[in-house]
């Protein structure tokens, strides 16, 4: 375990509070404001320590590809990156009241067992479980502000709005937020599928069968719910509530890519 983890879970920790409190109190808007900000920069000052640490670990041997439990705290990490990168254009802090959770939820799980130190991986292999970290990562990203989305508009729709319903964006902001994240993580979900697919034909004993197990059957189908809405978004006009439903669904899938290979590390001692 790195020294630096506590440090990198206080520092998420806190962050969390203060958005949790952000969304809470309906303060004056300068206070919420500030608030805000003091939130950001504490997940900023989180996400620099959670890359020290994952720093860390690849001088020791140990990089975000040697097992499914580094992958866990590599993507905790893109998908607070991600968000960070997304307050850039979009104010949100709603969504971050959602999305530091879920990563305090994966650095935990990273080290709740003592990872193994010298395994290997091959380039292939690198390339794959980057490229799938990161779509999965903008996934996340979209399914919390689906989620926010849904939330908003039901308060919309029932006319009581609550704190919620009043400290997020409008509705058609988050769902541009959504399509936006989807759209940038889809290709580079795809590319994973095609490298995966490849080290499936190319380990001893592969082929077609290969493809079948679990984990790349519930990355098909996670790839199939995101394709089918971009689709339905350029052909049919498909936008708000569906959108936001299709988006949970298929983040849904692919988080479960990541609870099999998780509980393939447990299964198989590593």
């Amino acid at each position: 375990m790195s020294p630096v983890f506590p440090v990198t879970l206080a520092l998420y920790a806190v962050a969390c509070a203060l958005y949790l409190a952000d969304i809470a109190t309906l303060s004056s808007q300068a206070a919420s404001g500030t608030l805000g900000r003091v939130a950001r920069l504490t997940l900023a000052a989180a996400f620099i320590a959670h890359a020290v640490e994952i720093g860390h670990l690849c001088i020791i041997g140990v990089h975000p590809f040697v097992n499914a439990r580094e992958v866990l705290s590599f993507a905790a990490w893109l998908t607070v990156g991600a968000y960070l990168a997304l307050q850039l254009r979009f104010k949100v802090p709603t969504l971050g009241a959602i999305i530091v959770p879920v990563a305090i939820v994966l650095e935990v799980a990273a080290h709740a067992v003592p990872s193994p130190k010298g395994s290997h991986a091959s380039l292939l292999l690198k390339l794959h479980i980057g490229l799938a970290t990161m779509g999965v990562a903008l996934f996340a990203v979209a399914a919390g502000n689906a989620a926010v989305f849904l939330a908003a508009e039901a308060q919309l729709k029932r006319h009581r709005l609550g704190k919620l319903g009043r400290k997020a964006p409008a509705l058609e902001t988050l769902d541009r937020i959504g399509r936006f994240c989807t759209v940038a993580g889809f290709p580079l979900f795809t590319l994973a599928m095609i490298v995966g697919a490849l080290l499936a034909m190319r380990v001893p004993e592969g082929g077609a069968h290969r493809l079948l197990q679990p984990a790349y059957v519930m990355s098909a189908v996670a790839w199939a719910f995101f394709a089918a809405l971009l689709v339905a978004r350029v052909t049919v006009g498909w936008r708000g509530r569906r959108a936001a439903i299709v988006t949970l669904a298929g983040f849904v899938a692919a988080a479960g890519v990541l609870v099999i290979y998780y509980a393939n590390s447990f299964s198989a001692g590593a």
